[in-house]
């Protein structure tokens, strides 16, 4: 192939030259190398080593098919050892699931794949040489299509390269771009070094962009933290009931009775369980298991009538079937129901099935849900706010994942708080990820996290999405933390993903135009 740029690299060279099967298995550790950016292993120089061998090899192969097939590639790579972690909630009831894994990880990783390899099909019609040009094309291509992986199909946008940045300043860029647009930079990046022959500006270019977000991100992060004033402080409870065991009828009250007494004393403004911490659902006051009375009556005594968020599940009765929602819901004093929120992201798979009243008569039920057409969405994302609290965003497990999900009407929230059962996933690299997201979800709404997780990860975590406390996984306690004082809104929080969906669109569609002229 032609090249446009001053020379090609001696790697790109070598690269090109290599077998099928070889150029196959190049392909897909370079996707893979990516994951180790992720958390909980956190190695972002991976990034600058995996986006540039994938380039080259995409350079390696003309026409529009082969170019699908390297970003599939790629992207399968990346994903099937960035979702490995799933297999671990089919091992809960492995009798009833186990045979699934191979079918949902590389199911939902080829799936999910064919987003880069549309993204690299488009990114080669329309900048088919080597060189600056095409690495621009692509990583606007690659950008829009991990955009439509958060929208399309309810979503999945797990493992996005912008989250290889955490822990570092440059990590800070999602409050004024989003993590979208953080991709955008980090392909740039990675991009522009597969391009240094002769010529070394392109390095020179990446290495100023990355040294240009670095110090951003740092001076961002040199701002204080104020506690709030009223000093109110949450308590969050990990109760640690592992998943195989959580639902057992003679260890329901070890675990319910641990959250109580965590509960029970200190001096704290209100207390958070996590995600589906107790039996009993919001229209049901009390239920007996066994011998055992649960009551909402019993948290609001052991919490001494403060505000208590608790993960629960609510039902809605039709003539012919119950609607199940995975619900949080504020208790207050005597056990009243101050206020509650319905999950409205749910898991497809875990808590859904399409066409579930069908797949129930059939016998099929979702992994997590525990009902047996699995639950339904609630209506949307929501601030509760009570007398005495803070006004407060909840977002449910899975909900975290989606950045557009924080926008709501009304006031805005003073904090988050999302509760999770990452029991399912055990000490994979699953709740750390989940943890990772959650944590740039403080950054780019400038708020204040507090996570109430099962069996860990229970964070509190500042506006700039530094970890303040934590509860490491498989231990059970609680922690207490004065909530800081949000920050002004970040410009992100402000605008969401529209000026980024279009800019890729114009730039997309200016680099379509102009090398349609060229080839005229």
């Amino acid at each position: 192939m032609n090249s446009d740029i001053a020379s090609i690299p001696q790697a790109y060279r070598a690269l090109a030259g290599l077998r099928r099967w070889g150029r196959f298995l190049v392909t897909l550790l370079a996707g893979a190398s990516l994951t180790l950016s992720q958390q909980p292993w956190g190695f972002w120089p991976a990034l600058l080593f995996g986006i540039p061998v994938i380039v080259w090899m995409w350079w390696a192969r003309p026409g529009l098919k082969q170019a699908a097939f390297t970003g599939w590639t790629a992207g399968f790579g990346m994903l099937i050892f960035g979702l490995y972690w799933i297999a671990e909630a089919f091992l809960v009831d492995i009798a009833r699931h186990g045979w699934m894994i191979p079918f949902v990880i590389g199911g939902l990783a080829a799936g999910l794949s064919l987003f880069w390899g549309a993204a690299f099909a488009l990114a080669r019609w329309i900048a088919p040489r080597p060189g600056v040009i095409s690495v621009i094309v692509l990583a606007l291509s690659v950008t829009a299509f991990e955009m439509a992986r958060t929208y399309v199909l309810t979503g999945f946008p797990w493992g996005m390269i912008a989250y290889g940045w955490m822990d570092t300043p440059v990590a800070q860029l999602t409050a004024y771009v989003g993590p979208h647009m953080l991709n955008l930079v980090t392909l740039l990046i990675g991009g522009l070094l597969a391009c240094n022959g002769r010529s070394g500006w392109p390095t020179i270019a990446a290495g100023t962009a990355l040294l240009a977000s670095w110090q951003i991100g740092a001076t961002r992060l040199e701002q204080e933290v104020i506690p709030r004033p009223d000093g109110y402080t949450v308590r969050l409870v990990q109760p640690n009931a592992p998943q195989r065991e959580k639902w057992l009828t003679d260890r329901i009250p070890v675990f319910y009775d641990r959250a109580l007494a965590f509960t029970a004393g200190g001096d704290y403004d209100a207390v958070v369980w996590p995600e589906t911490s107790v039996p009993q659902r919001i229209e049901t006051p009390a239920v007996q298991i066994a011998d055992r009375i649960y009551s909402w009556m019993d948290i609001s005594r052991a919490a001494g009538g403060r505000p208590a968020l608790i993960g629960t599940r609510s039902t809605e009765p039709e003539p012919d079937w119950i609607n199940w929602y995975n619900a949080l819901a504020v208790v207050g004093q005597d056990g009243a129901i101050l206020a509650s929120y319905a999950k409205h992201s749910l898991v497809p798979g875990g808590e859904f099935l399409p066409f579930d009243r069908t797949m129930s008569r059939l016998g099929l039920r979702s992994v997590a849900s525990g009902t047996s057409g699995g639950f339904v969405p609630g209506p949307g994302p929501a601030t509760i706010q009570i007398d005495g609290m803070p006004r407060v965003q909840p977002l449910i497990c899975y909900e975290a994942i989606f950045p557009h999900e924080l926008r709501t009407d009304g006031p805005r929230p003073e904090w988050i708080v999302q509760i999770t059962n990452d029991a399912w996933f055990g000490k994979s690299s699953g709740p750390w990820q989940h943890l990772a997201q959650a944590r740039y979800r403080a950054i780019e709404q400038g708020l204040p996290l507090a996570r109430a997780a099962n069996t860990g990860i229970s964070a509190f975590v500042d506006p700039y999405g530094r970890l303040m406390q934590t509860l490491a996984i498989g231990e059970a306690g609680f922690l207490d933390g004065v909530l800081p004082t949000p920050i002004a809104a970040p410009l992100y929080a402000r605008s969401g993903d529209l000026p980024g969906l279009v800019l890729l669109l114009a730039a997309l569609s200016g680099f379509a135009a102009s090398g349609r002229r060229r080839r005229a």
